[in-house]
């Protein structure tokens, strides 16, 4: 006797399936997937409007941006509250301006195995008209900070703070 899944049933399969091939970068499977699972889902619940949320997603990882604006148009006055704000969330970052980038700045993140095995190393630059005009950022080594110095400083203001404190108990 075979066991009869139900629509509902097979658009969860498919909307789990298809999140776990969006997670994989498989973009396109992804697509394919939670499209079906759209046409078997009650989009008017939260399971329809994860559904919709996730293929907004997948659309945009493929370069479908607009289609991705159109869906998240649509869920705006979805019944469900958490669906309502993803997709308000998401057409906000899908419809934000580009941010220019500044040119000749460059920076790089290392990859670190741990904080002590990080070295800098100077990078060389040409020499343009632009590097003789002050630069928009202040420059900061990334070395270790000498933490083997006394600061005397620091001692100075614990033992006065330490006076005031005894002072005003003294009262």
């Amino acid at each position: 006797m075979s066991e009869e899944i139900s629509a509902e049933q097979l658009a969860s399969q498919l909307y789990q399936e298809g999140v776990s091939n969006f997670e994989s970068g498989n973009y396109q499977q992804a697509i394919a997937l939670l499209d079906r699972a759209r046409a078997l889902a009650i989009l008017e619940t939260t399971l329809g409007g994860e559904i919709l949320i996730w293929l907004a997603n997948a659309y945009d990882a493929v370069g479908k941006t607009e289609e991705a604006i159109a869906i998240c148009r649509g869920l705006k006055k979805h019944p469900t509250n958490s669906v309502r704000k993803s997709a308000r969330y998401m057409l906000g970052v899908l419809t934000a301006p580009q941010l220019s980038k500044l040119d000749g700045v460059v920076s790089e993140v290392p990859i670190l195995q741990s904080p002590d095995t990080y070295q800098s190393k100077p990078v060389a630059r040409s020499k343009s008209s632009s590097d003789t005009e002050k630069k928009p950022f202040r420059e900061v080594s990334l070395e270790k900070p000498n933490t083997n110095s006394n600061n005397n400083f620091l001692w100075f203001a614990i033992a006065f703070s330490l006076l005031l404190l005894a002072a005003w108990a003294a009262k």
